[in-house]
């Protein structure tokens, strides 16, 4: 394992919180009552933390929640360091929070640091999931679709040796957004439904705010 000095100090790998849209969760109405002329400035003001989610009218309790843990996650992720090998680590099929046959089905590598940035991600809420770590040679997600480590040969394998078919009622997937190319590959040979997630894992709070409920409920 090496590390990239940059600066002086160890650089960080790239967690992809800059590519987080929050304004396709905001209404767009610019109806000013959180005292700001566009959603756009309101979200600015929540980035530099002089507003609060709970300003916006139209936010619900979840996404207001969202919202908040994604201004922390900084701080409650691991430190990730710039990699140039792999970190193979856990495969196959953890279940989170008691899931029954209607929980949500996420697709992720089994490499150490996506493992355990997922997983501080998914320990916000009490909302239960089934995760597959496929095995991705311990490849993080956006090196193994480089690598090609990341297949639909490779998920079609992890739903077969897992079972997870027995265990819901929907054949419905959750892949990570840097794997969106293999949307259609894995629909075609696995006959489950691919939904494509965010780039960032900080942001699935909000894109599954309807059910991301925190712990304290």
């Amino acid at each position: 394992m090496f590390w990239i000095k940059k600066g002086g100090s160890l650089a960080s790998a790239n967690l992809y919180l800059e590519t987080i849209n929050f304004l396709r969760y905001f209404n767009k109405t610019d109806c000013i009552k959180c005292g700001f002329t566009s959603c756009e400035e309101f979200i600015a003001a929540l980035r530099k933390g002089i507003r609060r989610p709970q300003d916006c009218s139209f936010i619900s309790k979840n996404q207001a929640y969202a919202l908040d843990i994604i201004q922390r996650i900084k701080d409650l992720w691991p430190d990730v360091p710039l990699l140039t090998h792999p970190r193979p680590s856990l495969i196959g099929l953890v279940e989170l929070n008691k899931p029954n046959s209607e929980s949500l089905i996420l697709i992720t590598g089994n490499n150490e640091y996506t493992e355990q940035v997922l997983m501080t991600v998914l320990g916000t809420t009490i909302c239960p999931f089934f995760v597959i770590f496929v095995d991705t040679d311990g490849n993080t997600v956006d090196m193994s679709m480089i690598y090609k480590t990341l297949t639909a040969e490779r998920v079609h394998k992890a739903l077969r040796e897992t079972t997870i078919e027995e265990k819901v009622n929907r054949k419905e997937l959750i892949i990570p957004g840097l794997a969106s190319s293999l949307k259609e590959d894995i629909e075609n040979l696995t006959n489950w439904n691919v939904r494509v997630g965010p780039l960032c894992a900080a942001e699935l709070p909000l894109f599954l705010s309807e059910i991301w409920a925190p712990p304290e409920d």
